[in-house]
């Protein structure tokens, strides 16, 4: 068994969920690519520093996505914007048995029972979740909601500074209240 010390969460990770260890430590199953591994850390810990080394945490992350969509519960969090990396979770973070889901690794899902599916990502695994198939795509349509948002907030044109050949000289004169402008 693949076991690591810390991970961060890239384009090819495709879900994150807790498991406990033999003696009971809660540490993250990661299923990235073709292969699954375990690290020494809760998945909420996992994906805090991964947000940490892209300047962010999850403190600010969580009340972003709020902030950006309507009021609910169980928000999605943007890990990597520009790479469209968006965790999704099944359940409450706190909850040991929560999958968090890459966006852009769900391919699709289908029902099983009740309230149970297979959830379709990429590398060809199937997931089979307690959650009912409406649930499920709801909480997937919010991380969707979410990356159109950011990717739109993303596209603003952006502003370059080119140094002018002749500035202004700027002053103001004693007992003046504004400053005014004269050509170098």
């Amino acid at each position: 068994m693949d076991l690591r010390d810390r991970h961060l969460i890239n384009e090819k990770t495709v879900l994150v969920t807790g498991e406990y260890n033999a003696t009971g430590e809660l540490w993250s199953r990661v299923i990235e690519g073709e292969e699954t591994f375990l690290v020494k850390k809760s998945p909420t810990t996992v994906i805090e520093e991964t947000l940490l080394h892209l300047g962010s945490n999850f403190l600010g992350a969580r009340p972003s996505s709020k902030y950006l969509l309507s009021p609910m519960r169980m928000h999605p969090i943007s890990v990597n914007p520009q790479m469209g990396i968006l965790l999704f979770p099944t359940m409450k973070m706190k909850c040991h048995c929560c999958i968090w889901f890459s966006l852009i690794h769900v391919k699709s899902t289908n029902p099983v029972g009740v309230n149970q599916i297979e959830v379709l990502t990429s590398f060809g695994h199937t997931i089979l979740i307690d959650m009912s198939e409406r649930a499920f795509n709801n909480r997937r349509q919010k991380a969707i909601q979410l990356q159109e948002t950011i990717i739109n907030n993303l596209n603003c044109p952006l502003n370059f500074y080119v140094e002018p050949k002749n500035g202004f000289y700027i002053r103001k004169k004693p007992k003046e209240i504004n400053y005014f402008l004269e050509k170098k």
